[in-house]
């Protein structure tokens, strides 16, 4: 791994460590190293035994608005008018996330995430890894990354499937809008909401009722959790979670069908958001 990135901060006191995700100028994006070192710091934090709970959280008005855009042809082997990346390559680039996610999923410790602004595409994915979390008034959770044509190739379709019921999680992955905090509770993505200038008190009264805990009561129910997760078969779907986002992301597009990635490395990521929302906004427009 790179060295740690300055831009996701470390802090340990009272029982609690408080991971930061600390990029607001870019609404949180995560790169690559940002995601190791988010990854690192938890493992940090699973090695003390004076941290009891590990809380996430984004600086500035907005939690995480997922990947870097502008870092994935990059990741994933694409070159400008060169050939397209092989199956093997994506393959082994999405086994690296989903093991970084799989880690947090199965973290030995308590996590709770505090959620304001925008939460989505792998910032909600952080989120679903979390034991607890609770959202500010004013946030936007939801994946619609899906609409670059993934459709349910998600990371953790199985988590979304236990947490919101079939029916919802297929909503959620298929028409892909961004919830209200409400509707994300409904959802089962988040346990309560909170006003706004209310979050952080929220999240440390929450923080301070599980650092009250006897550390080894805390281990064994975190223990006893991941036990009863992996019987309800959570642990397969970071091996399939892989394989499907691998294979969602190199499929073929019709003369008539939007290729969120092709036009992307025409137009700039903007404009390819851009002409991706607007024809969700107007079913039946061919862009």
């Amino acid at each position: 791994m790179n060295a740690l990135s300055p831009l996701v901060t470390y802090a340990a006191r009272e029982g609690r460590a408080y991971i930061t995700i600390n990029r607001p100028e870019k609404r949180n994006a995560l790169t690559a190293d940002m995601m190791s070192t988010l990854v690192a710091h938890v493992a940090t934090a699973e090695q003390d035994d004076d941290v009891r709970v590990i809380v996430f959280r984004g600086e500035g008005e907005h939690f995480c608005v997922g990947h870097d855009l502008a870092e994935i042809d990059s990741e994933y082997g694409f070159t400008p008018g060169g050939r397209r990346p092989s199956q093997r390559a994506r393959l082994s680039t999405d086994r690296r996330h989903l093991e970084q996610f799989r880690q947090l999923f199965f973290c030995a410790k308590p996590t709770l995430a505090l959620v304001r602004g925008h939460c989505i595409g792998a910032g909600l994915h952080l989120v679903e890894t979390t034991d607890l979390a609770i959202a500010s008034d004013k946030a936007r959770i939801g994946h619609p990354e899906q609409k670059m044509g993934l459709a349910g190739a998600a990371y953790m379709a199985a988590w979304n499937i236990l947490a919101a019921g079939p029916k919802r999680a297929r909503e959620l992955l298929l028409i892909a809008e961004q919830l209200t905090p409400v509707d994300a509770v409904a959802m089962g993505l988040v346990n309560k909401v909170v006003p706004d200038a209310e979050l952080e008190a929220a999240g440390e009264d929450w923080a301070e009722r599980i650092v009250r805990l006897p550390r080894d009561a805390i281990a064994i129910g975190k223990a006893a959790t991941h036990l009863a997760l992996d019987s309800l078969g959570m642990s397969s779907q970071f091996a399939h979670g892989y394989v499907m986002h691998a294979l969602g992301t190199n499929i073929r597009y019709e003369p008539d069908e939007l290729n969120f990635m092709k036009e992307r490395q025409a137009h700039g990521v903007k404009a390819a958001a851009a002409q991706r929302e607007g024809r969700f906004e107007k079913p039946g427009r061919v862009e």
